[in-house]
């Protein structure tokens, strides 16, 4: 960038207003002392970070709320992005460069206008990819990386520089293959396969661990991954989910935990269908007793927590006729049936049946003619 044209939107101007009064008689009322107008500049960013997402990185930092003097921040015209390609050298990072010396050695490598700003917003936050490459050619892997933004008003005046961010990359395996899911009834499981080398062919590729995304949609990626911590292990059992619904997950390598992070592309979605076909457990110690002309049947509950509740058949052991005793589950855990014979000889048949209309395998009583 040409340094009259960086001087130019660094200085902040103070226009004074002229004002003159043109005495016509002794009646003309005193015009005040002339005041110089208020300058709206939005502060500097103070919050610029970067982070690498396979060979790129990622810059985010908020979009400014206020202007230096207090005043709400509605003057924002161009963002300006500048970058320094560096050594890797371990100390860098701590030590920010003084303002003129990353003035002088960096490049801008974006400028993005007002009318432009949408396509990087994210919510509050401005969101720019950068994938840089060293003018030697040579792998990225092997450079630093220091960045900074300006914030330029309508008036072409900036506040100053951001905040410094510093990156060094490593190489990265390629986004996950193989994402497969399983449904069960009490968990979705996960799995895929573990990279073999990084982007740029080199061994052993590194991966510190994996994050898992899930949502409701694949257009919209939640901001946190499902596996609190580092998942060790290229698998995770779900089992926070609901039946009848449609989830979408995807998941990535992460190289380096350390700030700035380092993770991969996302895989390719998986979409997974929840249904519940699963039968719930049998009701247990089912007995059927007489009681005068009655037979009354009890039974402890099922060990399904989805039980909506229990279906009873009854057959006439005799003439194999058999009678669903009740249309609607019983929810009860006992039922008196009185449309009984006491010289017929009778088998009951009792199943618990789910929310979703699944039953539960039989468990027969008979009961024995007097």
């Amino acid at each position: 960038m040409p340094k009259s044209r960086l001087n130019s939107i660094r200085t902040l101007s103070a226009v004074l207003l002229l004002a003159a009064c043109a005495a016509f008689g002794a009646g003309c009322a005193k015009i005040a002392e002339p005041q110089p107008p208020e300058i709206r500049v939005p502060k500097p960013a103070s919050d610029l970070a970067a982070r690498q997402v396979a060979d790129s990185i990622v810059l985010t930092f908020a979009k400014p709320s206020r202007n230096t003097n207090g005043s709400e921040a509605k003057t924002l015209a161009t963002i300006e992005v500048f970058r320094l390609i560096e050594d890797r050298n371990g100390d860098a990072r701590k030590n920010p460069l003084p303002e003129d010396q990353f003035v002088r050695r960096a490049s801008r490598i974006r400028s993005i206008a007002a009318p432009g700003f949408s396509g990087f917003l994210q919510g509050e936050s401005f969101v720019i990819q950068d994938k840089p490459e060293p003018p030697d050619k040579s792998s990225i892997y092997s450079h630093a990386f220091r960045y900074a933004v300006l914030f330029i008003n309508k008036k072409n005046q900036t506040a100053g520089f951001s905040n410094q961010a510093f990156i060094g990359p490593i190489a990265m395996p390629p986004a996950p293959v193989g994402l497969s899911a399983k449904v069960t009834e009490k968990a979705i499981l996960l799995s895929w396969d573990p990279p073999s080398e990084n982007m740029d062919g080199s061994k052993p590729p590194h991966v510190t661990g994996y994050d898992l995304f899930r949502s409701d949609d694949p257009q919209k990626l939640p901001g946190a991954p499902l596996n609190p911590g580092p998942l060790v292990n290229p698998e995770f059992e779900d089992r926070n989910f609901q039946f009848d619904k449609t989830y979408y997950y995807t998941v990535r390598v992460v190289g380096s935990f350390e700030d700035p992070t380092a993770v991969s592309a996302l895989s390719g979605f998986v979409q997974v269908e929840t249904r519940d076909i699963f039968p719930p457990a049998p009701p247990e110690n089912v007995n059927a007793i007489r009681e005068g002309g009655d037979i009354v049947l009890l039974w402890a509950p099922s060990a399904s927590a989805d039980v909506a509740g229990y279906r009873i058949w009854r057959q006439d052991k005799k003439s194999g006729a058999r009678v669903l005793l009740q249309k609607d589950p019983i929810a009860a855990l006992s039922y008196r049936d009185r449309q009984v014979e006491s010289e017929v000889q009778y088998e009951y048949s009792i199943q618990a049946v789910d929310t979703h209309g699944n039953e539960s395998s039989p468990v027969r009583a008979e009961v024995e003619t007097r």
